[in-house]
């Protein structure tokens, strides 16, 4: 028969009511700072006995600090961002910082936000200082990556055994109800030329009751440092592997990985000609090769034909170079989206993100007549369940 990948991202999570978005977590540094004694590798006060009661953003800080000092000034340890105003905060992560007031208004991706940060050094008019902001920057995000992981493993990691989802768990099956309805409607999922295939496949298999499966083998790409569905919805496959493709929450074997992983991109070439190691450290084809995740990958796309289901990943171009390896991949035959269905219509009048999930997956495609014949059309797709608790 064939094969399926599931390529989760973190809308699966969010699904379950997990508190894995950056907000989240920058949320929740923020509440934790009570008064103005706090020093960390991300900020410090300079100025005494400031108490903060429920804080959960910068904003809120910085509000509740200009109430009663009026101007302040936010200080760099190199340099001063606002000058002649009364010292009162002290930025040992500026990265930190940019995205806490970015996020505050409006959704970021803080990968896309580090390759943006970092093409604005390197076309910044002196060269004198690029490798030593490259190297500043990348040590900010090893900062961030190493809190991240710690509120994920003491904040989420604890809920995930209670956020099971009955009709989520549906989605994980890889049995096939043996009536003529079910079996045209699986089919029509494929191009037509291959759904012959297929179709000669379950007449065989009607001649054996006992094996009666749509997959022959499931891989579980799991984008998310978390591992929700392998904990929640694992016996609902027969046949399965897992790959962590960017780390594993206190895992020295496959840490996490926070970077950008788009080669594809118009400035990637600027990068790599710049001849400096540094500037690539983070991008996420070099982290792959400090796991055996990427060869596993590719021998099982390599190995058979297969689907892709697609629960919870916007398919943003922060993993437009994996993402094009699979999808334009002569095995893959057909690319399922189970799209989110929103509780109100957006301002554009969308009810759910599908269309725009299919918009991304585009963008990973370099053949284009491919992408039209591999997509299965919204008819057949379908919501991704999310838990009502």
């Amino acid at each position: 028969m064939i094969n399926r990948i599931i390529i989760l991202g973190n809308g699966f999570d969010l699904s379950h009511k997990l508190k894995t978005k950056y907000s989240d977590f920058i949320e929740n540094y923020y509440s934790q700072i009570r008064d103005s004694s706090w020093k960390d590798n991300f900020l410090e006060f300079v100025i005494p006995g400031h108490l903060f009661d429920n804080m959960n953003s910068l904003k809120e800080i910085m509000d509740n600090m200009s109430s009663s000092l009026g101007e302040f000034s936010i200080m760099h340890p190199e340099k001063n961002l606002h000058i002649n105003r009364k010292p009162a905060i002290l930025l040992h992560n500026h990265f930190f910082y940019e995205i806490s007031r970015k996020i505050e208004s409006n959704w970021v991706d803080i990968e896309i936000e580090y390759f943006n940060s970092l093409l604005k050094i390197l076309d910044q008019p002196s060269t004198n200082s690029i490798y030593k902001d490259i190297k500043k920057l990348n040590n900010e995000i090893d900062s961030i990556a190493k809190k991240f992981e710690k509120y994920l493993a003491q904040n989420v990691n604890p809920e995930i055994n209670l956020k099971f989802n009955d009709k989520t768990s549906k989605l994980f099956e890889d049995n096939l109800k043996q009536d003529s309805d079910s079996i045209e409607k699986f089919l029509k999922e494929f191009p037509e030329s291959y759904a012959k295939t297929i179709r000669k496949d379950l007449e065989k298999m009607w001649k054996d009751k006992n094996n009666w499966s749509k997959f022959d083998e499931t891989l579980i790409l799991n984008f998310n440092y978390t591992n929700t569905a392998e904990k929640l919805y694992s016996d609902k496959l027969k046949n399965y592997k897992v790959i962590n493709i960017h780390g594993t929450l206190n895992d020295i074997e496959n840490p996490i990985n926070l970077g950008f992983g788009d080669e594809m991109h118009k400035r990637y070439s600027d990068i790599e000609e710049k001849n400096e190691n540094e500037y690539l450290r983070l991008m996420k084809s070099f982290a792959y090769t400090n796991t055996d995740n990427y060869r596993e990958l590719f021998n099982f796309i390599e190995d058979k034909v297969f689907q892709v289901h697609i629960m919870g990943h916007s398919c943003g171009i922060s993993d437009r170079t994996l993402l094009n390896a699979i999808f334009e991949n002569k095995n893959c035959k057909s690319i399922k989206v189970f799209y989110h269905n929103y509780e109100t219509k957006k301002v554009n009048s969308q009810s759910d993100n599908y269309s725009e999930i299919v918009r991304n997956i585009s963008r990973h495609f370099n053949q284009k007549t491919l992408m039209r014949n591999k997509i299965v059309n919204k008819s057949l797709s379908k919501e991704l369940p999310q838990l009502n608790i």
